[in-house]
């Protein structure tokens, strides 16, 4: 997924900055500006697991200059899965991606297909307007790829942190604040009523190791920092909205309607 201005997937062929930030400390910008960058990084990496499969560049980030960190922040690679044949790896994480995400009758990573039971609703011009507000505009990357995909959505998150870095970087407190705002409005507002949920129901299903420990790591980073942002009753409701069931529209039902029959 690209977004003409920045992109928010990992470039291809090494660590991006942000991943960079998960593995190193940020220099001369203070406390806040570490924490935005370690934070840019955690997002953009979540993002990047979900939104397309393990290619073998991003295995030998995984097993390399990425393992550490990874390990402090709780996503423990199997020495099996690390250890094993890489092409067997790529073989089996592309199969349950696919199983997982793509197939039919798959976990849809789509808001509009959790809330609304069918793809480009509402919750798909949220977050075209979240993005253009940004100074971005959404090119899909894959064909089908919509804005509200829940890896595009951790992605964005990731950038927001990453300009707010920027601008505490040269001590533009204005700008970064803005930012903030930015990001935590649309934690709260798209990713909050649903992703953890989202999250929790794909892991459930989830056949392969390494995709249940991104699941679950994903899912407890969500409730951390939602926790952290809503008041007391905004976080019960948002925990309300992550029990519900994805929306599954009764197709056979709204033909007969249309037809008359």
């Amino acid at each position: 997924m690209d977004l003409s201005q920045n992109t928010v997937s990992p470039a291809r062929g090494g660590a991006t900055k942000c991943e960079e930030a998960a593995v190193s400390p940020a220099g001369g910008h203070g406390a806040r500006a570490a924490e935005c960058d370690a934070l840019a990084g955690l997002y953009r990496f979540l993002g990047r697991c979900l939104e397309e499969e393990v290619d073998a560049d991003f295995l030998a980030l995984l097993t390399g200059p990425l393992r550490p960190a990874l390990t402090e922040i709780g996503l423990v690679l199997d020495d099996s899965l690390v250890q094993s044949d890489a092409a067997a790896f790529l073989a089996s994480t592309a199969e349950e991606f696919t199983a997982l995400f793509v197939a039919p009758g798959a976990v849809s990573p789509y808001r509009s297909v959790f809330e609304k039971g069918r793809n480009f609703q509402e919750p798909c011009d949220e977050a075209i307007a979240a993005y253009r507000q940004a100074g971005l505009e959404f090119q899909n990357r894959y064909s089908g790829e919509f804005p509200d995909h829940v890896g595009v959505m951790l992605g964005f998150v990731g950038w927001l942190a990453e300009r707010e870095a920027e601008s505490l970087g040269v001590a533009d407190e204005v700008a970064a604040d803005a930012w903030r705002v930015r990001r935590e409005t649309f934690l709260l507002e798209q990713l909050g009523p649903w992703a953890p949920g989202w999250c929790r129901r794909a892991r459930i299903l989830a056949q392969h190791a390494f995709y249940r420990q991104v699941l679950e790591l994903t899912e407890r980073v969500l409730w951390h920092d939602l926790q952290a942002l809503a008041d007391r009753r905004r976080f019960k409701e948002l925990e309300r909205l992550n029990r519900r069931a994805p929306v599954r529209l009764d197709y056979d039902a709204d033909f007969r309607k249309a037809s008359g029959l």
